[in-house]
């Protein structure tokens, strides 16, 4: 009887984590159907690996919080007290198990694992990446489930096991569980925190990581190879298991072993399409799902039909998108509007460096998100693929510069100056190196959250001696920015648009030169990248009111030696307001501060941007707004400093809609 009973409760278990793991992939698929888009392959792969950690082998408390996730509470600070993480949804307690979600693009699939298991309300699925939710698309420390901020890469390890280190000297009972990607062991960090993990001992540890082989750019084994990877976590010290990650036993039994004083890391061999074949097609880029067609759409809507049984009740997006569709309509009250141009650096790139042999370009696993799979395509010779490794990379790179090559380094912006900060200062900056570091995603352009938005890189690499600080606000700087480079001396750091990008001028950039869209006399205006977009839209309102306004566009930000911008600052009757996609600590607004204190300027001077705040995961029309860095802002500035309003409303503002703010080329797929 005691068998049978063991039996019975066996497969009471497994059946349970079955039916998470299908639920998982229906969610996630559905989800992707309905926002024409979304991480499947990570669903596919996982399914039954969170489903056997929460279902079996993880021992969490209760739930301690609203199934319902309340709204974005406001970064943590020391005036916030109403700051939560998402740790509540895991129920924390001294003897209970914890969970770490390090590779934060698959929020999603946890999202889906805690519905699945009474963790988190179905309602709370709708909130996925709405502006001033907590369910964002790359999970953040807030987002249900989470309780550390681990979108960028590899952190997560190093975060846990620190964790896991205090609750060994506060005597906790509860384990450390640590959810991986296998593309984070092509990064220095993971290896660093795996050999702190034996030394210490820390066998309240437990690793379990998704092994599908694939990440953005393709196969693992193309990109940067890392196995026999059960041998090299053997020689770092770990107790390696590796199975099936489809296998439910195994998966719970790998989980369940008696400690020894090493960390266990569990491999977990998976299948980047289980369960929904259809995926296979697209193959080795399954990273990111973006429907071309309505024909490939209802094939997933087929797949979706396959999983549940039955068709279940979608209501497809109110934009669906096929092959070669343009945009949404853009230039709204503008007759026809600007030019829109699209992938204008992967373009111009491969045009641009046709004859400079001694041109190379390397990528950190983002080659087609930093539009340079053309230049791949084009030149295979003189493409790098680094993997998932900034700091080996930006030290290479200056490697090639010594010997006479021009490396071109690309990936998102945060990547470059957060993760590489003394490999560019040592490395790069310091003997003078011409490497080129093209960043995308600037600023509040991505929805990524607090990761993945660069909101203090200028100040941060023009504190460097020698470096070049050029920052990009239409397609003519984008298409011209190369040439310009070309001519400087020394280490460039460029901060990149990407997508669809209107075109605002006709003359291209000029190294040191601002760009004068509008003269006057009262009030100058200096914008710099994306904000010179949203200051158009306000200035055209002003003029109409018969305010004189010199509006400038700025694209080098150092060197800083344009008189023409002090003329028009001098000349100015009101005073002068800046408009930068950043912080208002250490970017343009700082430097026009330092050229007016150095000249004896007394002029008053208002700057807008990030005000010493990190931004969270949201659409860029939202963050411009609730950050009061959109074209409102500015007008509210303006009239602060003239002493009168001027009766402009939001209406009045869009039929002076400059070019739609949102691409088809969306940025939040990585």
């Amino acid at each position: 009887m005691k068998k049978i009973l063991k039996r019975s409760e066996a497969a009471a278990w497994q059946d349970e984590v079955k039916r998470v793991a299908a639920g998982i992939r229906r969610r996630v698929l559905e989800h992707t159907i309905r926002n024409n888009g979304g991480y499947l392959s990570q669903a596919c792969s996982s399914a039954e690996i969170l489903a056997t950690l929460y279902v079996k082998v993880m021992d969490l408390g209760k739930i301690r919080t609203p199934l319902v996730p309340k709204p974005f509470p406001g970064v943590p600070g020391p005036d916030n007290p109403d700051y939560f993480t998402g740790a509540a949804f895991n129920g924390p307690g001294p003897d209970k198990d914890r969970f770490f979600l390090s590779p934060a693009q698959y929020a999603l699939v946890l999202y889906a694992a805690l519905i699945e298991t009474g963790r988190m309300a179905e309602e709370g699925l709708a909130q996925f990446n709405k502006d001033g939710s907590v369910v964002e698309m790359i999970g953040a420390e807030h987002s249900p489930g989470m309780e550390t901020m681990t979108g960028s890469l590899g952190q997560g390890i190093s975060q846990a096991a620190g964790i896991a280190m205090a609750r060994k000297r506060k005597n906790e009972k509860g384990r450390v569980f640590i959810f991986m990607s296998d593309g984070e062991f092509q990064i220095g960090q993971t290896w660093e925190a795996l050999q702190a993990l034996s030394f210490h001992m820390l066998d309240n540890v437990v690793i379990y990581a998704d092994v599908n082989g694939f990440q953005c750019d393709g196969k693992m084994c193309n990109v940067m190879d890392v196995e026999p990877l059960d041998k090299r976590l053997e020689a770092f010290g770990a107790r390696v298991f590796r199975v099936n990650g489809h296998d439910i036993r195994k998966l719970a039994d790998a989980g369940s072993v008696t400690p020894d004083g090493r960390p266990v890391v569990v491999l977990c061999d998976t299948d980047a399409a289980r369960g929904i074949d259809v995926l296979k097609s697209r193959a080795p880029k399954m990273h990111y799902v973006r429907f071309t067609s309505a024909e490939e759409k209802g094939w997933y809507a087929a797949a979706l039909e396959r999983l549940c049984g039955a068709r279940p009740p979608l209501t497809p997006p109110p934009d669906s998108i096929t092959r070669g569709q343009a945009s949404p309509p853009r230039g709204e009250g503008i007759k026809g509007g600007p030019e829109i141009v699209s992938r204008v650096h992967a373009k111009n790139l491969v045009k641009w460096a046709a004859d400079k042999p001694k041109v190379l370009v390397l990528s950190a696993d983002l080659t087609s998100s930093t539009e340079i799979d053309m230049f791949r395509d084009a030149y295979p010779d003189r493409f790098l693929s680094m993997g998932i490794a900034e700091q080996n990379m930006m030290s290479w790179a200056s490697g090639l510069a010594r010997e006479g090559f021009i490396p071109f380094v690309h990936t998102f912006a945060v990547f470059i100056y957060r993760r590489a900060f003394d490999q560019i200062a040592m490395s790069v900056s310091y003997p003078n190196l011409p490497v080129r570091m093209i960043g995308f995603l600037p600023g509040i352009t991505t929805p990524g959250g607090a990761t993945h938005q660069a909101i203090e890189d200028v100040a941060v690499m023009r504190a460097l001696p020698n470096m070049t600080v050029l920052d990009c606000g239409d397609a003519a700087d984008v298409e011209s920015v190369l040439g310009v480079i070309e001519k400087i001396n020394g280490p460039v750091y460029v901060r990149m648009l990407r997508g669809e990008i209107p075109r605002l001028f006709a003359a291209p950039m000029e190294f040191g030169k601002a760009r004068v869209v509008s003269e006057g006399n009262d009030i100058a205006v200096l914008s710099s990248g994306i904000m010179t977009e949203e200051a158009m839209r306000g200035v055209q309102v002003l003029r109409k009111r018969g305010l004189s306004v010199q509006h400038m566009h700025i694209s080098t930000l150092k060197p800083f030696h344009d008189q023409s911008v002090m003329d028009a600052i001098s000349r100015s009757k009101y005073g002068v307001i800046t408009m930068e996609n950043h912080t208002i600590v250490g970017g343009l607004g700082s430097i026009i501060a330092e050229q007016m204190a150095g000249a004896g300027m007394d002029k008053k001077l208002v700057r807008i941007g990030l005000r010493d705040i990190y931004a969270h995961g949201a659409s860029r029309n939202y963050l411009l707004r609730k950050y009061r860095m959109d074209a409102m802002a500015l007008i509210a500035e303006v009239e602060g400093l003239v002493g009168r309003k001027f009766g402009i409303t939001g209406d009045e503002l869009k039929e002076t809609f400059i070019a739609a703010v949102h691409s088809t080329a969306k940025a939040e797929a990585l």
